[in-house]
């Protein structure tokens, strides 16, 4: 399977949402053994973050940005992934699913939708389209009013993520892992009809590097393509991805299997802009948590100082010194764990990063955990932007089939107590999960919310609010034959 320049490989992708300005230049490409004229896009505007928005729309688009076909460490097929369309509101949904692939040559399907009011939708991906390494999905709302998410299922344990309703000319990864034999894929999908340009940069601790071949790369229009880890700087455990489009909007997200300190399997949507702040509520020290490292990328052309606390820690030592800083070099990526702030206390706590820089930086956070059976599982996942602070309500498509004890990761962002209430949508609308019901939720504080066995929880769409301004991370069994959890923030609105 060809799947870059040198190989001479187009691949069929596709995922995430607003469409992009169209100038009126041209140039000239080959489409099906003709001449055909192909855009000049105009410079986009800053893409809108993925949220959950009110049915007032004349339609909503969603970019899923793909599940594995194939396991590329053993070569085994019959994988996928499902996504998941939500209705919160009180009549039917029509949503269009368009879903693509990286096999050459063959088209998108599209598949009609219709979502009953306060219920979900499920589309089997592989069901759809079971040819390709690779599938992704578009998802087009009639009216708006819905939400969507993804799960990506492997034979390293199943992995959520919240479907982009943004497009965007540059997106950005900052904890990139390729030791020891792990693999990883970055997936650019193009969901639009004409032809998009990429050029891809890697940034260690220490130097960027720009690959020939993966500069000038085309992208065809409603199609996937694949970059593998044979492409990427070898053995190394930091290591910040940027990619950008000069011509054309795209989506990404990054697929890993890892082998080594870190085991499992993470998929997660990269970010489509810095942010000079970014929240990650899901902290911990205590046996179960090997370590909490996160990777600070500066795309900038400057040198940044970032600023970081650890919040929502109560009864700290005297000794306890809860900030530090780093200076992020220009087009560098800094990481640590949180083991280097000396005399932690045990329990759950959560961190906030800022900087002064118009740029902005951006910031992944790797957790691994040991399972209990002597092995470890590791989860990557993004912390909320600027964008993301204003919410004090959540949702989420995918919840869970079964009870899940510190399933929800709720931070407070207010210096006040308030509350928190967990509801479901089922048949009755949201309503209030019994026992979930105005949990307390201290000043600047984080807590975590067990899942009952409570037929009100289990299988429905999930909706956390707060009297307080929140960020809400989740912790999912990764599959029910498989330890560990996969984490992922929920959708702000």
């Amino acid at each position: 399977m060809r799947r870059l320049p040198i190989r001479r490989r187009s691949v069929m992708l596709a995922a995430v949402v607003l469409l992009p300005a169209i100038g009126a230049g041209a140039a000239l490409a080959t489409r099906g053994g003709e001449l055909a004229e192909l855009p000049t896009f105009a410079a986009p505007a800053a893409p809108s973050p993925p949220y959950v928005p009110a049915r007032d729309l004349l339609s909503a688009t969603w970019f899923c940005a793909g599940v594995p076909m194939v396991d590329r460490g053993v070569g085994d097929r019959g994988l996928g992934g499902v996504v998941v369309v939500a209705n919160p509101g009180d009549t039917p949904l029509d949503a269009l699913v368009t879903v693509f692939t990286t096999e050459e040559g063959v088209l998108p399907i599209e598949q009609e939708v219709q979502v009953e009011a306060r219920s979900t939708s499920e589309v089997n991906l592989a069901t759809v389209q079971p040819d390709g390494d690779y599938v992704a999905a578009m998802v087009e709302i009639a009216g708006g009013g819905g939400f969507v998410e993804q799960r990506a299922d492997h034979a390293d344990g199943s992995a959520v993520s919240p479907c982009s309703n943004s497009t965007s000319d540059e997106w950005f990864l900052a904890d990139n892992y390729t030791l020891n034999d792990s693999n990883e894929d970055l997936i650019i999908v193009n969901p639009y009809p004409d032809i998009a340009i990429v050029d891809i940069t890697f940034a260690s601790r220490d130097a960027r590097r720009s690959p020939q071949e993966l500069q000038g790369m085309p992208v065809q229009g409603r199609s996937i393509r694949v970059v593998s880890e044979e492409f990427m700087p070898k053995d190394e455990a930091i290591l910040a991805a940027d990619i950008r489009a000069s011509r054309g909007r795209i989506v990404v997200a990054r697929a890993q299997r890892y082998v080594g300190e870190r085991r499992g399997f993470s998929l997660t949507l990269a970010a489509p802009a810095a942010s000079p702040e970014w929240w990650f509520a899901d902290g911990e020290k205590s046996d179960s948590v090997a370590f909490e490292r996160y990777s600070i990328y500066n795309p900038g052309d400057r040198d940044v100082t970032v600023d970081v606390a650890v919040l929502g820690i109560t009864d700290a030592p005297n000794d306890f010194v809860p900030i530090r800083s780093d200076v992020v070099p220009a087009g560098q990526v800094v990481s640590f764990t949180t083991k280097e702030f000396e005399n932690m206390p045990e329990g759950r706590h959560y961190l906030t990063f800022s900087t002064q820089s118009e740029a902005g930086i951006v910031v992944e956070r790797g957790i691994t955990r040991t399972t209990g059976d002597t092995g470890v599982v590791t989860a990557v996942s993004l912390g909320a932007p600027q964008v993301f602070l204003g919410y004090m309500r959540w949702s989420m498509a995918i919840g869970t089939s079964e009870p899940v004890s510190q399933m929800l990761i709720v931070a407070n962002l207010d210096f006040v107590d308030g509350t928190v209430t967990v509801k479901s949508i089922g048949p009755g609308g949201e309503q209030p999960i019994p026992g979930l019901e105005d949990i307390e939720l201290p000043a600047s504080g984080v807590i975590a919310i067990d899942i009952p066995d409570d037929v009100a929880a289990l299988g429905l769409p999930l909706i956390v609010e707060s009297t307080n301004r929140i960020i809400v991370e989740r912790s999912l069994p990764r599959a029910a034959d498989r330890l560990g959890r996969s984490g992922s923030l929920a959708l702000p609105g």
